[in-house]
């Protein structure tokens, strides 16, 4: 049989947001990441070199 604590897991866990310092971080990555992957594709419609 299940246990009276697991019988409702949303009243247990509750959203908590993540840090603001996380998101900005976050986004600076993706901003990183897609200038290096245009980059790459760039470098790859050029023939490289």
């Amino acid at each position: 049989m299940e246990n009276e604590e697991n019988a409702n897991p949303q009243e247990e866990t509750k959203y908590v947001p993540r840090p603001v310092w996380q998101v900005w971080c976050a986004r600076i990555g993706l901003v990183v990441f897609l200038i290096l992957l245009a980059l790459y594709f760039r470098n790859i419609a050029f023939g490289g070199a």
